[in-house]
């Protein structure tokens, strides 16, 4: 029984989705429920009070639930049986078969919930990012309420700027009329959308099970050889996703309420492009006006702006991504700003890449064929040989408890988020970040004979030795937190590879075939794929399958001589040599897979050292 992690205060913010449920379907939101997300916003029970009136100010107009979990209740269901077998199929000593089946269940790590320090309402962060430039330091800050309660700062709203070519910005509810440079502005700050961490309220403890069976058969005395299939099966394993993931408009499915927040916003800006159409949903009366416009890059193709007049653009698909059309003057093509990735998305004033939540709905399987050959101590000899053919498969392969980091600043790494479009986590399913589809091992110890000799410089050698080799690990291509900001954006491999929705991880297209994608140079280390295939996914999350690549093979060898000298009946004396890789083979690691690195498809690191030699000594007695 794992009990849900709690804070001595009750310093612990979350979210109940169940209301806001209708904000992700196509007809059942409304911007009154999904531009104000203050209401789904949950603390426990024993919450205290921390002395700072702002902060205390935002608890008091928070719920709070009847424990100081924030979830329900406990997961107190978790039976685990195990059962084992052997048997002896014949009246002989020699063979024996093994199996058995349990159900282990795995401890939730409190890594995830230790992450929570940016959660409301113990926490607002604000950025000042505008105007651009250099922000004075020393009054960066001078225009902001430091006593006003933090729940003032919402609902957030929709902006969008006068003209034709306005564009949408949030901003929040504090009235702020001036920016760090005291410009006056419109009311509120342009908005620091919520990093959150939020914990399904239904959340289950992961479990496996495991099964297996095998035989063991004795072929002398002192050599065995067995063979053993295993498979394991992991559910409701922990992952984090981006719960709110823009649409593209382009989607039929995206919520209509969506479309509604840009025609409000267009409204309020004195409806520049000319009223709003008469139709029986919101996409329908803003197309054309607040949103919609043609986009000649969408499907490959190229807007051109020659002597002030712009071609290229006639009969170009109507992106409906677009705030404002492109336009051409002066030579220069503008216009065509895509609407901010924060702005599509179901509920109004939650960051995408930095708002997570933690689920129980991983699942994992492996299957397994091991091999093993074992001799006995026996003539001076020991040796041990394995070899395992595998396949591991899941959704997601690491622990959900880390943020943003792998030695990268603000670039994601594997633990952070699940990969791909987070509406379709069948798409995710793939080999494991810690497949291995083959491995083989064998280690060995040898006593060398002495011929007969009992003189001290023939007796007493021993060599030993360690072999393994062993596939590769896979890897995924993806950029990290791509975002489209113009229409010509769309045809940029980095930034077109999801760049539509800004997610943690956007893997491009595959316009060629894997076989084409896996070959490498001449040189592996400078190309060790041939990127050339890659293609925008023109803003989606690309068709290029996760861990559809590996880094080379590994292999190593490892080898000792040692020699033991007895200078009494108690006392010997032992010296050794050690050669750790003794064929000094360079092992490569993964080579760079982050579209837009300026070593990407290149390999950077190594798995192991190179070769190294020890001389040791040792007196025993």
């Amino acid at each position: 029984l794992f009990m849900w992690p709690t804070e001595r205060q009750g310093r612990i913010g979350n979210f109940d989705f169940d209301a806001f449920d209708p904000c992700f379907s196509q007809t059942g939101g409304s911007l009154s429920l999904c531009d104000n997300p203050s209401p789904g916003f949950i603390i426990p029970a024993s919450v205290e009070s921390t002395g700072l009136a702002n902060v205390d100010g935002a608890i008091a107009a928070t719920a709070r639930v009847d424990n100081d979990h924030t979830l329900r209740g406990q997961d107190l269901n978790n039976f685990a049986p195990r059962i084992g077998f052997a048997y002896q199929p014949f009246d002989t000593s020699r063979m024996v078969i093994r199996g058995g089946y349990g159900v282990f269940y795995d401890r939730p790590s409190a890594a995830f919930i230790n992450t929570i320090f940016s959660n409301y309402p113990f926490l607002r962060e604000l950025e000042i990012t505008v105007p651009s430039g250099n922000v004075p330091f020393a009054n960066a800050f001078s225009q902001q309420p430091t006593t006003l309660p933090l729940s003032s700062w919402l609902p957030f709203r929709l902006q969008r700027g006068s003209g034709t070519g306005g564009t949408y910005v949030i901003r929040d509810n504090t009235g702020v009329t001036r920016d760090a440079r005291l410009n006056v502005t419109p009311p509120g700050n342009i908005a620091e959308t919520f990093e959150f961490r939020a914990i399904d309220r239904d959340l289950r403890t992961p479990y496996v099970q495991q099964f297996n069976i095998g035989t063991q058969y004795e072929i002398t005395k002192n050599l065995m050889f067995e063979v053993r299939y295993v498979h394991t099966r992991g559910q409701n394993l922990l992952q984090a996703l981006a719960f709110n993931q823009g649409f593209d408009l382009n989607d039929p499915a995206t919520p209509d309420h969506i479309y509604e927040r840009f025609n409000q916003a267009y409204l309020a800006a004195g409806s520049p492009n000319g009223p709003l159409n008469s139709g029986s949903s919101a996409r329908e009366r803003g197309l054309g006006k607040a949103f919609g416009f043609a986009n000649p890059f969408r499907v490959g193709g190229a807007a051109t702006c020659a002597g002030g007049v712009l071609s290229g653009v006639a009969g170009a698909p109507v992106d409906l991504n677009l705030a404002n059309p492109l336009t051409c003057a002066g030579n220069t093509l503008g216009g065509g700003q895509v609407i901010n990735f924060e702005a599509r998305v179901p509920i109004l004033g939650f960051n995408v890449p930095e708002a997570l939540i933690l689920r129980s709905n991983g699942e994992s399987t492996y299957h397994g064929a091991q091999f093993g050959l074992t001799q006995r101590l026996s003539r001076g000899l020991h040796f041990n040989g394995s070899y395992t053919w595998s396949k591991s498969i899941d959704t997601s392969s690491t622990d959900p408890g880390s943020t943003a980091g792998g030695g990268k600043p603000d670039v994601p790494n594997s633990g952070f988020v699940v990969q791909g479009d987070l509406r379709n986590l069948d798409a995710n399913r793939a080999v494991s970040d810690f497949d291995r589809t083959h491995r083989f091992s064998l280690s060995f110890v040898y006593d060398i004979p002495s011929l007969g000799s009992n003189r001290r410089l023939f007796t007493g050698w021993q060599v030993s030795g360690f072999f393994q080799a062993q596939t590769g690990t896979p890897f995924s291509i993806f950029s990290p937190e791509p975002e489209i900001g113009t229409a010509p954006q769309y045809r940029d491999l980095v930034r077109g590879s999801g760049g539509l929705y800004r997610l943690g991880f956007g893997r491009p297209s595959l316009c060629g075939t894997l076989d084409e994608l896996r070959r490498p140079g001449s040189d592996i280390t400078e190309e060790a794929f041939n990127s050339d295939v890659l293609c925008t996914g023109l803003g989606q999350s690309g068709n290029l399958g996760r861990n559809v690549l590996r880094a080379p093979n590994q292999s190593r060898f490892d080898f000792g001589i040692i020699k033991s000298t007895k200078l009494s009946e108690t006392v010997a004396l032992e010296f050794g040599w050690d050669i750790f890789n003794v064929f000094n083979k360079a092992n490569f690691g993964a080579p760079d897979f982050e579209l837009g690195s300026p070593d990407f498809g290149q390999i950077v690191t190594t798995v192991g050292g190179p070769r190294v030699m020890q001389f040791r000594a040792k007196l025993k007695f």
